[in-house]
This record gives structure tokens, sequence and C-alpha cells, in this order.
């Protein structure tokens, strides 16, 4: 893999327009932005890529992924998977931030940090919030502010459910602790340490938050409530708060379909926003993706389970610019650089000298054709070209195109064998010493 990328010629939203430039990507860096790069003399082989009828787009920030999976509402078999590398590539994103939800209990913040190292040693960047619906919150070392301070991943509490029927109702004084934990964390850490906030049905919006904030020096920033999309009430609240300072957090997979007869669409949501609030500097949008979307009746039965899909959120920024005529910069600005401004993510979200190669390259229609990950090609002409260790595995037992049969023996090993990465270290280098060293622990 070569470790010298020149795009040329791509039109540039960095996200600011900045026309046609050529980008020079050094390892995981961008080194170089020009009109035009020419190079002289011997240097290590380059790999072109010919954009001039391409734009080119920072990689997208998705703030709020079930990475490790979630759901659970409706018994065990509701449980939704974990998400896959491919999906992540594909729509767009390079980095993601991992959350637990409602279920604080078969799934375990361990578990998504986990899942959150596995997705970045396969090409992306990710982050984690410690914590669930619940409060008290689940943790790794049993208190939110040491989870913030002593692990890296960490960069925030959430996603805490208020104004549902599936939180724990905290009262003020304890999410203003809980709150608290956040910002002393960060200001510790150097991070961001926000607290990510579910926002359900109920009518009690973000009064909890309004309630906290008006007792409390803590600052708005500090604060993130998502789903402000989900009904006309919460929307309207959510348009007031932001209107008096707060960040408002809008979900790409939530939109009306024949189930949710009252959510607002995504790109219909961002428009009625930028025409009372024309910079947008404090909107963002993430996916809610490989979330579970339950629907009750009004006599709180289940009555359909929908799961949250990462490419919502590529979908809705092209019906924003395409269809509702939002600026490119400012739509752009909702999934990139807002978001790497309330996370504190300095390497990400922009296109400039020095940050991350997380890269998109967008065709006129908003089509993706190209995404490069910390300098990584990832998505070559629309299609994954890196998948995660188990993707794309028909070998693997339990898969559709495994063609596994109990009518007969399998020939060779009984166990699918995945050779190591190219990037892990060997052990042992000489063959001989590597035989004898040979082992098949089991389970």
């Amino acid at each position: 893999m070569s470790l010298l990328t020149i795009i040329q010629g791509a039109t540039v939203y960095a996200p600011e327009y900045l026309g046609k430039k050529d980008i020079f990507l050094a390892g995981r860096q961008i080194i170089a932005i020009e009109d035009h790069l020419a190079f002289h003399g011997d240097l290590p082989e380059i790999r072109y890529l010919n954009a001039s009828h391409l734009m080119l787009i920072p990689g997208l920030i998705d703030q709020h992924v079930h990475m490790a999976g979630g759901g659970g509402e409706g018994g065990f078999h509701y449980r939704t998977p974990e998400i896959s590398l491919s999906h992540i590539t594909t729509s767009g994103v390079t980095t993601a931030i991992g959350v637990l939800g409602t279920d604080g209990i078969t799934r375990s913040t361990q578990e998504l940090l986990a899942k959150a190292n596995a997705l970045d040693h396969e090409g992306i960047t990710t982050y984690i919030y410690s914590g669930a619906y619940q409060v008290p919150t689940r943790t790794i070392t049993g208190m939110p502010r040491n989870d913030l301070v002593l692990i890296d991943k960490v960069i925030g509490i959430g996603e805490i459910a208020i104004a549902d029927s599936r939180s724990s109702h905290p009262s003020d004084q304890e999410l203003a602790e809980l709150a608290s934990e956040a910002r002393v964390g960060g200001l510790l850490a150097g991070k961001a340490g926000v607290l990510h906030l579910h926002v359900g049905d109920d009518d009690t919006h973000l009064s909890i938050v309004r309630s906290v904030l008006a007792k409390t020096e803590l600052p708005y920033s500090l604060f993130v409530p998502t789903h402000c999309n989900r009904n006309p009430g919460l929307f309207e609240d959510a348009k007031a708060y932001y209107r008096e300072g707060g960040y408002v957090d809008i979900t790409s997979g939530i939109a009306p379909n024949k189930h949710d007869t009252i959510s607002i669409k995504p790109s219909q949501a961002i428009a009625t926003f930028f025409s009372d609030f024309p910079n947008l500097t404090k909107l963002t949008m993430s996916s809610d993706s490989n979330g579970s979307s339950p629907i009750f009746n009004d006599q709180g039965k289940l009555v359909s389970m929908g799961i949250g899909s990462m490419h919502s959120l590529f979908d809705e920024l092209r019906d924003a610019i395409i269809t509702e005529r939002i600026p490119i910069e400012t739509a752009l600005s909702l999934v990139t650089k807002n978001v790497a401004r309330v996370l504190k993510l300095r390497h990400k979200g922009r296109i400039a000298l020095g940050l991350d190669a997380d890269l998109v390259l967008v065709d006129d229609s908003w089509m993706i054709h190209h995404v490069f990950a910390k300098g990584r090609w990832m998505v070559k002409e629309g299609k994954p070209i890196v998948y995660g260790t188990f993707e794309n595995m028909p070998s693997i037992p339990g898969s559709p195109d495994a063609n596994e049969t109990t009518s007969k023996k399998t020939d060779g090993e009984n166990r699918f064998m995945i050779p190591p990465s190219d990037h892990d270290p060997d052990d042992f280098a000489d063959l001989d010493e590597r035989t004898r060293h040979r082992r098949f622990p089991c389970c």
C-alpha cells in the first residue's frame, strides 16, 4: 500500500469552498493543498487519483452510533447487531462515536470499548461515551469522571435518557452531578467532556436541561441533546433552546414512515433551522445507526421495530443540499466541522494542512465515489475495498454464502482460519521456530 497519494483537480469544500486543488496525502495526514502539485527528482512510489470531475469533502463524523449493537425492547431477539466497517465507510463516515442506549445490562461499556478498538484497528477513527440510559449510569472504572480521565477513547458521558418512559427519570440534582462529572473529567483530560442526552417523547422535552443550567454555572456547550426532530413539540422546544444558546443534534435515522407519522424529516428540520438561524454553528446531525427504533401504540405495546442505518446520514445531507437548497458549506458543517468543534476533535472535520486525511469524493449528484480514512483508501468507485475482519468471508460458519451442509463430511480443517494481519508483528520470525511453537487453543 502506497503511503503517498495525490488527489488531482478536485473541487474542494473544506467545508469552505477552496476551488480546484491538488491534495497530497502522506500516511494519515494532509501535507499539501495547492492549485497544482509537481515533483522533481526521486520520490517513493506515489499513487495518483484523477478527481477533476469530483468534489472533495471532509469525512463525516457520526457522534451517535450503536457500534456494538443496541435495542432489546421487545425481547432478547430484538437485540440489534454490531455495525460493520464497510457500512460505515460506504456512508462517507470516517469518525464514529459509540453509545450503548437502553440496554446497559446485557450490553456493557467494556464491550463498546472493545468494538471501538476493533473498528479503529480496521481503519476508521473511533471514540465512545461512557454510560447508558440509566442514572447512576454504566461505566468501566466505576466513575464516569475516571473513565474520561483514564481511558483515551472516552470523550464524554452518554447517552443518558431524559423525557422518556425508558429513562430512570433523573432529578435535576442527579443530572447536574452527572454533568459535573463530565465537565471535570473533560477538563482534567483535555477532552470535550460532553453530556450526550437521548431525548424521548415525553412532554417535558428539554425542561430538565434548562433547570440544570439555571441552577449551576455549567456551560451550554456541555449538553448535547439528540433526537430533537422526533416530534413537533420537541422540535419547537429545541429551536427555542438553540435560540437561548444551546446545542441541538438532529437524528438522520428518525424520519416519517408508515409507522411514524409525527417526526420531522431531518433535511426539512435543517431547512427550518436555517431559515431562522442562517449560521447554524451549534446544529449537528448524527445517525443513531444500529440502534433500535421501537414504535409503541397508545397502550404501550410494541407494534414495530426498526434498525437505524448510517446511510441515512449521507442521504439526509444530500437532501439538505439538493432538495432543500442549503448552501453546501453550511450543510457539510453539520456533520463535519460543527461536530469536531463540539467534541474537540482537533484533527477532524476539516480539510487543512496537518489534519487527518479523512476525505470523501462525490459527484455532482452527491453520490459517493471514493472514501479515504486516515489516509487509507477504503471505498473505490462506490464499493468497499477494505472490509472488517469477519466481513465478506463466505467460509465463516453461519454466513449465508457458506454453503454448509450436514449431509457430507467437510474437507480439511473443521475450523475456518484467517491469516494474521500484515500489520501484526510476528513473534517468531524464523519459520522453523514458528512451526515448533504452533498451538491450536480452543474456545
